[in-house]
């Protein structure tokens, strides 16, 4: 080959690469914040913000205290891709940029943490200041490196150095010509006038309508001419943040950001992606450390919405929403200690409340050997869990005490990662098992006692002693090393040798500790009883479920089959259609299924459609049994006695034909019982004698006296008697029910059901009262409280007293006030005079207190004439709770309609006081149980007190209160509730 046939080439790089290594890269939204807020971290920030303008259209702002960027840290870094940590480590912070911190550990590892910033939007202005440099900023479109036809370079971006915040902003349009120059052949008067698009930015738009020809909206090119025409960016957006630091502005957001904000709507995804949202960051920062060990770095989120009196904030994230250690530091089960550079983990444990004398090592498992080179090392790491029997009964806590921590599970419980003070995602997120604790659960619980649900804590590394767990560039993860898989093994192995020795089914610890809670006696059998008959109802529940789903749907066609070819022409017919339905009224009677059974909440949706089926299948059997008789009383038998002969022979076929089957499954129990009882009792006086015997044998060696002897063959028929009558005693109480035709299953299971609805009742009880306790206690104080901080805040200095930070406080603490203003009268120590209160005040109390909510929702609040004339003497303690009960729940229904058709409504009809709304209603099998303790259909923040607080308010005061009937005169389509109070003066529609 000839020299000159040899040449030299580099890679090319699309511009897609940007998009790949950051939006696609980055798993959600809470994943791209915590990235970003680990950025700021290495920044030295004491403080990270993400504020969500909820506006038209949203705006996202992310902002730090940090030590910001000079224009060539801009340049020269941020502008890099692929940075490299190890080098930046080697050039530490200098003093006066670390603003008094100590140096701190590098969180970002791969140098494209930047990027993370391109899933919460599609636009970023980005913003920042060194203390000894101009502001710096960078107009990006991020969409831009979605285009496939560009390489990397010929993407810009827009950037400019600036004296002052305020020059950024008037900068903008400058910034956005900058940018679309990518976009447009020509880039002057494009916001008015059509200009040529690149020929890259040609070619993906026509490939994008080529793709689907029917596919509306914008292609990608006028997308970004769109959204740079309208960018929202203002200065008062930044107004709570000063240099030196950082600010990120984001535009057209991630669906993730825009479902933060309220909308009044009753929307069970968003509340879905809220959730998820607030679990993953709300513990950013290792709450489990203590003293020093807390890293200095406080960080929110909140939704700040404008209003008539300013923009008021919603905090969703926080450190105060946070759990903390002192939270969960005296729960029963506690492991906390080290596992060093040996793999050995040594510390201190706690099982049942009592601490295990001295230390407590877990050494490692036959077959884990710590991996000596340096690639693949994992050293020492510390541990913390906090744990708790998820069974009441088991439990050393009392039942408050195990009321919270259940709610504390709810919302916080899981096994987390922090390195260097700061999480390590996903782990800890219930979707995520890399310790396989749900897994190996699921093959033994009795073992394997850890349960995600039930188990607080965490697992601090540093980046120092663990520098081969490197996250996924994706941070969804450690990379799959050998170093990962010794950490989990470690890990793992803690968790497993602690549930062998003292927390779990086989350990020695445990069986005491339970025997002593749970002593055997009656009550305790009565218990494992009913556990036997709550999981045969379980079984028996799902057996009738499946048959109740292969019967009726056949059922469903023959029935509809029928009906169409129904017709009565002799008198073989007459007999025949008859036979017809008492089969389809026998067949349905066999499809009958038992009231779904607790712990069975997987069926529920399975259960409801086979409900559905039955009734539908009950109303065609009644619609051909009424033409059936309307043509049997036009029609005129041929022969008559022929006829009912015939009727009579097949219905007594059929009724044979059941009591035989009923009459050989009861014989072949009897037979299978008789010979069980048989065998026992053989067994039992076989055993008693050689019992008996040993004790003969051991006097004619003489080894014990006479009179031992036959103080232990009294001792032994005692015992022996006693156990019988326990082992038989089942057998005779259950044939003398039967006897006596007492339905012993029935019985039960009925008690059952009410024991467990007692026990649930008695639980959710307690926390209610605490709660009630506490807002006592909260109230005596708050209206001192609130004249102390007005006090403070009107003897500032007038220029702060016009500063917006200080403009917030007091919004926040009249907003506080006006809430316990309107709870005043509701208060258990409120007053408890009787008054004269008006359907006015009743109507403007509602209004005032749930305005923003009508507002937010689009709801028409209406009370009428009728309603507005209204008297009666009664406490408000008493009365205005029940409306705002009655209002709180329509809001929640009325929220999942259409919003032009959103209405609640105070009327007077006959003697009754009427409110009803425009929502969906309550369905007819829900009817009888709406006033019953914590029944609720609300998916989420439902508890079931209002309408039971609501019926028992009334009820103290001699009123009533029922949900509409049929005959009822219609108000509104949806749900509607009628009081009807004592005493009360209606006006002339009253009289």
């Amino acid at each position: 080959m000839a020299k000159t046939d040899i040449v030299t080439r580099s890679f090319a790089t699309r511009a897609r690469t940007i998009d790949h290594l950051g939006r696609e890269q980055i798993a959600d939204a809470p994943t791209a914040v915590s990235e970003l807020w680990k950025n700021s971290w290495d920044a030295y920030a004491r403080t990270v913000k993400l504020h969500i303008f909820n506006e038209e259209p949203a705006v996202a702002v992310l902002t730090d205290d940090g030590h910001g960027m000079r224009e060539s840290d801009l340049f020269e870094r941020w502008l890099v891709i692929g940075t490299e940590s190890k080098v930046s480590d080697t050039q530490p912070v200098a003093s006066a940029d670390r603003g008094g911190l100590p140096i701190r550990a590098r969180q970002g590892q791969k140098g494209i943490g930047r990027l993370s910033s391109a899933k919460l939007g599609s636009i970023l202005l980005l913003i920042s200041k060194h203390r000894s440099d101009r502001y710096v900023a960078a107009l990006i479109d991020w969409r831009m490196f979605e285009n496939p036809f560009l390489n990397l370079s010929e993407v810009v971006v827009a950037t400019g150095a600036f004296d002052t915040k305020s020059a950024i902003f008037e900068a903008l349009p400058a910034l956005a010509d900058d940018l679309i120059g990518s976009v447009l052949a020509m880039n002057n008067g494009w916001r008015t006038e059509d200009r040529p698009l690149r020929q890259a930015w040609k070619r993906f738009d026509d490939e994008w309508r080529n793709e689907e020809p029917m596919r509306a909206g914008l292609p990608p090119s006028q997308r970004i001419l769109q959204s740079m025409k309208r960018i929202p960016f203002r200065p008062d957006h930044l107004e709570k943040w000063d240099a030196p630091g950082t600010a990120m502005l984001v535009f057209e957001l991630d669906d993730t950001l825009k479902a933060l904000p309220s909308t009044g709507d009753t929307d069970l995804i968003r509340n879905e992606i809220i959730d998820r949202f607030q679990r993953t960051l709300s513990n950013f920062v290792d709450p489990y450390s203590t003293g020093r060990n807390r890293p200095d770095f406080d960080y929110s989120v909140d939704v700040r919405t404008p209003g008539a009196d300013g923009t008021r904030g919603k905090i969703l994230v926080g450190a105060e929403k946070a759990i903390d250690r002192s939270q969960v530091q005296d729960m029963e089960h506690q492991i906390e200690g080290s596992v060093g550079d040996d793999g050995i983990f040594r510390g201190r444990l706690k099982a049942f409340g009592y601490w295990i004398e001295g230390a407590v090592e877990f050494e490692l498992p036959k077959g884990l050997y710590m991996p000596e080179r340096a690639a693949s090392r994992v050293g020492p790491f510390d541990i913390y869990i906090a744990s708790m029997e998820f069974e009441q009964a088991n439990s050393s806590h009392d039942r408050p005490e195990h009321i919270r921590y259940l709610a504390l599970s709810e919302d916080y419980s899981g096994l987390m990662i922090y390195r260097d003070g700061l999480r390590v995602l996903p782990y800890g997120r219930e979707d995520n098992d890399f310790f396989e604790i749900e897994y190996k659960r699921s093959k033994n619980a009795g073992r394997y006692f850890w349960n995600h649900r039930q188990m607080f804590g965490r697992l601090a590394l540093t980046r120092q002693n663990n520098p081969n767990l490197k996250d996924k560039a994706g941070r969804e993860g450690f990379i799959d090393n050998t170093a990962a898989k010794t950490f989990r093994a470690l890990v793992g192995n803690i968790l497993d040798q602690s549930a062998r020795r003292y927390f779990g089914s086989a350990s020695d610890i445990r069986k005491p500790r339970l025997a002593a809670i749970k002593a055997s006696n009656r009550a305790e059998r009565a218990e494992e009883e009913a556990k036997k008959l709550r999981e045969r109802e379980r079984k028996m529940f799902q057996a009738e479920l499946e048959r109740a789903e292969q019967t009726l749907p056949t059922l469903l066609s023959e029935i509809k089959r029928e009906l169409q070819e129904f017709a009565i022409a002799g008198d073989d017919q007459v007999v025949a259609a008859a036979g017809l339905i008492s089969d389809w009224r026998s067949s349905l009677a066999d499809t009958s299924m038992r009231t779904q059974p607790s712990g069975s909440a997987r069926l529920t949706s399975r259960y409801q459609a086979a409900r559905n089926n039955v009734d539908t299948v009950s109303e065609l059997i009644s619609t051909y049994e009424t033409r059936f008789r309307e043509a049997v009383q036009k029609y005129e038998a041929a022969e008559p006695s022929r006829l009912l002969d015939k009727q009579i022979r097949q219905a007594t076929d059929a009724v044979r034909l059941q009591i035989e089957r009923f009459q050989d499954h009861i014989i072949g129990l009897q037979r299978e019982q008789y010979d069980l009882v048989r065998t026992l009792a053989q067994t039992r006086i076989a055993d008693f004698g050689k019992d008996a015997q040993a004790i003969v044998a051991k006097v004619s060696a003489k080894l014990i006296d006479v009179s031992s002897a036959v103080n232990l063959l009294a001792r032994l028929r005692d015992d022996w008697i006693s156990e019988n009558r326990q082992i038989f005693g089942i057998y005779v109480s259950a044939l003398e029910s039967v006897k006596a035709e007492i339905d012993l299953e029935t019985l039960a299971s009925v008690q059952n059901q009410d024991l467990r609805e007692a026990a649930a009742e008695l639980d959710r009880l307690t926390a209610l009262a605490q709660l009630g306790i506490a807002v006592e206690i909260a109230a005596h104080d708050l209206q001192e409280f609130d004249e102390m901080a007005t006090a403070g805040l009107n003897a500032l200095p007038e220029d702060m007293r016009n500063a917006p930070e200080v403009r917030d406080i007091r919004l926040g603490i009249e907003g506080l006030t006006d809430q316990l203003r309107f709870l005043s009268p509701l208060r258990l120590s409120g007053d408890r005079m009787q008054r004269w209160i008006t359907g006015v005040e009743i109507a403007e109390f509602i209004r005032q207190f749930f305005a923003p909510k009508f507002a937010e929702a689009g709801i028409r609040f209406r009370a009428t004439d009728e309603f507005l004339s209204l008297r009666l003497y009664e406490r408000p303690a008493r009365i205005f709770p029940v409306f705002m009960n009655l209002v709180n729940n329509s809001v929640y229904w009325v929220g999942t309609v259409a919003r032009v058709t959103r209405e609640i409504l105070f009327d007077v009809v006959g003697s009754e006081v009427v409110i009803a709304d425009s929502g969906p209603g309550v369905s007819d099998e829900d009817t009888s149980q709406i006033f019953r303790l914590f029944f609720t259909r609300k998916e989420r923040s439902g508890r079931g007190v209002g309408l039971y607080l609501a019926r028992a308010n009334l009820s103290a005061g001699g009123h009533s209160i029922r949900y509409k009937r049929a005959d009822d005169p219609p108000t509104l389509p949806g749900a509607a509730f009628y009081i009807e109070f004592r005493d009360a003066d209606l006006g002339p529609q009253g009289s």
